[in-house]
């Protein structure tokens, strides 16, 4: 789906729940402060009209806020977790809610005037480009909107740029145990219901890194599939997606720079090290060093291995290993970051931009089969 039609459809989903037009929450119950007693809240923290039932866990629980802290909410609605945050920040504190949704950034400053809180501030924005200048945060935190993103990887960053050196990431969201059935997958209603828009651990783990995070945890709540079960009666998703607690840090100055993105190539035995060379050289492989090229220029650090030429590193790999005991043909075998990501084939650079988290890419020359001295399954002639 378009990012603008996804940007669109929540945006609508969760303007109708703010006007009161849709259903009271998410996940389909009308009752928001039972929603919120069984996502971890406790009654003293139930505040009327700024609980919707909007979440899918508690991100104070690992927030660990302390008076004086500044805090930005990611989709923070009608303000219920930045009020529970204004109370532990205190006076001293401020909190920063940023949400794309008219009708409930309304409704947030109504109830901010209502409950006479003056240390929250709610601002229109989106979070893949956060109304926020840099290192102006220590806690970034949010309840089940990451999942609502179209490019969560560049939410992360933004997450990331906005923390001050040695701040912490606490969010509640769902994540993905299974891959949804193609038709779940592209269920609107299942979208803005915070199913289909769940990552699976591994990735989230992968973008998070890549962002800058260190100190990543993802703590799965195996107990939270009894009401994910009550957000779509009969479809099963309590067996795809479950409730994570997601935390992470940024490293203080003194850690220095982020580690950069390895990524590692075990090419079939070719007569250099690129086999881009002889008379003949097949498209596909021209195309990919000049997308590895591309991805050095994007700060990730391309390192590729010839069978014929470099057979130690092959060796000294047990995972490239067992690949190619399971036949030759495994072979290349890409690795991101020492986890294998492809085998058999050449990734397209879409598709390695993907696995990076560096957003959609078209590639220069599109492959196709020729003869080739070189050809990228079988070697030199």
């Amino acid at each position: 789906m378009d990012k603008d039609k996804q940007h669109d459809l929540v945006r609508q989903a969760y303007g109708a729940i703010a006007s009161a037009e849709g259903r009271s929450s998410c996940c389909g119950t009308p009752a928001p402060d039972d929603m919120a007693r069984r996502m971890g809240y406790g009654d003293d923290d139930l505040i009327a009209d700024a609980n919707l039932g909007l979440g899918c866990g508690n991100p104070h629980a690992i927030s660990a806020l302390r008076p004086g802290e500044v805090v930005v909410d990611l989709g923070s609605g009608a303000g219920f977790d930045c009020f529970l945050a204004a109370r532990q920040v205190g006076e001293s504190g401020r909190v920063l809610g940023i949400d794309m949704t008219e009708e409930m950034l309304a409704k947030a400053r109504r109830n901010a005037g209502s409950l006479g809180v003056g240390n929250v501030e709610f601002r229109h924005g989106h979070i893949e480009n956060l109304p926020l200048p840099d290192d102006c945060a220590d806690v970034v935190m949010s309840n089940c909107v990451l999942n609502l993103s179209p490019d969560q990887p560049q939410a992360l960053r933004e997450a990331f740029r906005v923390l001050k050196p040695g701040g912490r990431l606490a969010v509640s969201d769902v994540v993905a145990i299974r891959p949804l059935p193609a038709t779940l997958a592209a269920d609107p209603a299942l979208l803005c219901g915070c199913v289909s828009g769940a990552a699976d651990p591994s990735d989230l783990e992968r973008w998070m890194r890549q962002a800058g995070f260190v100190d990543i945890r993802i703590e799965q709540k195996s107990e939270s599939r009894d009401l994910i079960k009550e957000w779509a009666p009969g479809q099963g998703v309590e067996d795809l997606v479950v409730s994570a607690l997601i935390s992470a840090r940024k490293p203080a100055s003194e850690e220095g720079k982020n580690p950069m993105t390895k990524l590692e190539v075990y090419d079939p035995a070719m007569c250099c090290s690129t086999g881009v060379c002889g008379p003949e050289v097949d498209p596909a492989l021209v195309a990919f060093a000049a997308d590895l090229k591309w991805l050095g220029e994007r700060g990730v650090e391309v390192v590729r291995y010839n069978l014929g030429q470099d057979p130690q590193a092959f060796a000294a790999n047990p995972a490239v290993v067992k690949e190619m005991e399971a036949g030759i043909d495994r072979l290349p075998v890409i690795a991101l970051d020492g986890h294998i990501i492809s085998t058999g084939l050449y990734p397209t650079r879409a598709q390695l931009a993907a696995k990076l988290g560096l957003g959609t890419a078209e590639a220069q020359i599109t492959p196709k089969q020729s003869s080739s001295c070189c050809p990228p399954k079988s070697g030199c002639c």
